[in-house]
């Protein structure tokens, strides 16, 4: 798993309570190279070619939404994201969604 985090405690909730980090995967991957130097084999890959997906909070609600590809949706992989984001917190319900938005392209 290549991912990168901020505590909610930085960001400032929206109008509808929503925390969002300011990360795009774009930027992450292309400038920031966010791969490196663990996965040096993806040097020449696009970000829209590996599964990918996005972690949400909603203040008002405290749920976290999970949005991915639909090729992570495995135990294993809901495990890490949990454990990587520190989403342990038993009153915190965590919502698992496919999105579009977050699909695999090969080229």
């Amino acid at each position: 798993m290549i991912a990168k985090k901020v505590s909610i405690d930085e960001i400032t909730p929206d109008d509808i309570g929503m925390i969002d980090s300011p990360f795009q995967h774009i930027t992450e991957w292309e400038s920031k190279n966010i791969y490196l130097p663990k996965y040096k084999e993806l040097i020449a890959s696009e970000y829209q070619e590996l599964p990918r997906g996005r972690v949400v909070y909603c203040d008002l609600t405290k749920k976290v939404t999970v949005y991915m590809d639909s090729s992570l949706f495995s135990l294993v992989n809901k495990k890490k994201v949990i454990n990587y984001f520190d989403i342990t917190n038993s009153n915190v319900e965590v919502i698992w969604k496919k999105d579009s938005h977050y699909k695999t392209y090969n080229y």
